[in-house]
């Protein structure tokens, strides 16, 4: 999917409904009790109880309410999940909320995330928001990010709000509100090397890097 273009939305929408296109849909109205395994992509404008695991793509749209976990290749919702997750990358869109606990080594948020965080690099869009503890190596801030928060490089957008203890190797602030303690770097999680993978850098990771050579503020 590409991403951080002027017509992004454009783009999301028609890669979206390709991949709806090629998936297994559980429709709206339709509730599905117990565990999920496959490998195809599934679709899920219904209720899920229970867990997912596929070697593809999940995507949960606005109607779409998993309670359970999901492990994944790529994860992109639009719904509610109440468990938690485990995948490559993960796209929150609006008004998608996700609960508990997220592992990926993307994780770009343009709805509602509260729970622990670990992964290589976040990215809270300007109405994104997410609450909880937040292991990553690089995080961009340009919405809001509140709790304890362990990476080696936090940049603060001009729309961006951080609030909590920081614990940081290098911060950037272009113009952002940061209010909280700031400490050392230390790892809030000891299981963070599963987020690890050796794919090539993506866009969010370019952005990522491309953000660490700016002079700090």
């Amino acid at each position: 999917m590409a991403l951080f273009k002027s017509n992004r939305e454009k783009t999301e929408s028609a890669s979206i409904k390709e991949v709806i296109n090629t998936a297994t849909i559980i429709t709206k109205g339709t509730t599905i009790t117990g565990k999920i395994v496959g490998n195809d992509t599934i679709h899920i404008d219904g209720d899920i109880e229970g867990s997912i695991e596929v070697d593809n793509i999940v995507v949960i749209g606005k109607s779409g309410i998993v309670n359970g976990d999901i492990e994944a290749q790529k994860i992109i919702s639009s719904g509610i999940i109440n468990g938690n997750v485990k995948c490559d990358e993960l796209e929150i869109m609006e008004p998608s909320i996700v609960k508990k606990r997220v592992n990926a080594r993307k994780v770009q948020v343009r709805g509602k995330l509260e729970g622990d965080v670990v992964c290589d690099g976040l990215l809270i869009e300007p109405k994104g928001f997410v609450e909880g503890r937040v292991q990553a190596k690089s995080i961009i801030v340009a919405g809001s990010l509140i709790g304890d928060i362990a990476c080696d490089l936090l940049s603060t957008k001009q729309t961006g709000y951080v609030k909590g203890s920081m614990y940081v190797s290098n911060i950037s602030n272009e113009g952002g509100k940061v209010e909280g303690s700031i400490g050392q770097y230390k790892e809030l999680f000891s299981d963070d090397e599963d987020s690890k993978t050796t794919n090539p850098p993506s866009e969010l990771e370019e952005m990522l890097q491309e953000s660490t050579t700016k002079p700090k503020k």
